[in-house]
C-alpha cells in the first residue's frame, strides 16, 4: 500500500507532546488535532504530571507551542489539549462502521525519542469488550514508546481509534519495578531501575493497542452545538 499522499496530507496534524519542568523534558507522546482546530487529542498518561507544562511541536515547525488540558478521561486514558494556532486543520473521524476486523490500519507518531514523524502500517487485528462493555482495538503492528496518544486510521487517513503504547499486560514484577524512583537500586555503578526503565520504553511490541474514536471526549462547545441541532 502506498501511504505517501495520506502521510503527506496528515503530517501537519500531528504533534509531539512533551511535558516539561523547568528545563528538563519529562516525558514525550504523540497527539493530533480532531474536531476543530486548536483541539489536539491525546492519551491522558502522556500529559498526566501536573506540576508539568504541557508543550506540543509539529513537524514541519521547530516552535515549542504552550498547550492546556480541557479534559481529561482517565478510565478510557484520553485527553483534550487546547492550543493556539488556526493554522492547522482537524484529521476527519471515520464512520463507525468502518473500523471492522482485518482492515488494513495506519498509525503516526513519534516513537522512540524521535522527531520526525513515523507512520506504520498494520491490521485491526481483533476488536475487544471487556466485561464492563469497552471496547479495545487490537493492532497488528509495531507500537513503541512514544506513539501513545498518536492516531490510529484507516487507509484513507480518517481516524478510528487513539494508539495507546501503555495498555498491555503488566506482571505484578513489572508493575512494582516501574514504580520505583531512579537511584534506589544499583548494582557495580549501574542504575538497575534506570535500566529496567529504558528497556521497556524501547520494547517494540508486536500487537498494540487503540482506543476507539467513539470515547474521545468531545469539547463542551461542540456538545452545545449538537444539543441544539437536535
Amino acid at each position: 500500500m502506498n501511504c505517501s499522499n495520506i502521510i503527506e496530507k496528515i503530517r501537519k496534524s500531528i504533534a509531539i507532546v512533551y511535558t516539561v519542568k523547568g528545563t528538563e523534558i519529562t516525558g514525550k507522546g504523540s497527539g493530533f488535532i480532531l474536531f476543530k482546530k486548536g483541539i489536539l487529542i491525546t492519551c491522558n498518561h502522556v500529559v498526566a504530571d501536573t506540576n508539568s507544562s504541557i508543550l506540543i511541536q509539529f513537524p514541519d515547525n521547530p516552535v515549542f507551542i504552550q498547550t492546556k488540558v480541557m479534559m481529561r478521561d482517565e478510565e478510557h486514558d484520553l485527553a483534550l489539549l487546547k492550543f493556539d494556532d488556526d493554522t492547522r486543520e482537524s484529521l476527519e473521524i471515520a464512520k463507525d462502521e468502518i473500523a471492522k476486523e482485518g482492515i488494513p490500519v495506519l498509525f503516526a507518531g513519534y516513537p522512540l525519542g524521535l522527531v520526525s514523524l513515523t507512520t506504520h502500517q498494520g491490521i485491526l487485528s481483533a476488536i475487544l469488550k471487556d466485561a464492563t462493555g469497552v471496547v479495545t482495538y487490537l493492532i497488528d503492528g509495531t507500537v513503541n514508546s512514544g506513539n501513545s496518544g498518536c492516531p490510529l486510521m484507516s487507509e484513507d487517513g480518517q481516524v478510528i481509534g487513539v494508539v495507546n503504547a501503555k495498555r498491555m499486560e503488566h506482571s505484578d514484577l513489572l508493575n512494582q519495578m516501574g514504580q520505583k524512583t531512579i537511584g534506589v537500586l544499583s548494582l557495580h555503578g549501574i542504575d538497575l531501575v534506570e535500566l529496567f526503565q529504558a528497556i521497556i520504553n524501547n520494547v517494540q511490541l508486536g500487537i498494540g493497542y487503540a482506543i476507539p474514536c467513539t470515547y474521545i471526549p468531545k469539547p463542551h462547545d461542540l456538545v452545545q452545538e449538537k444539543l441544539k441541532k437536535e
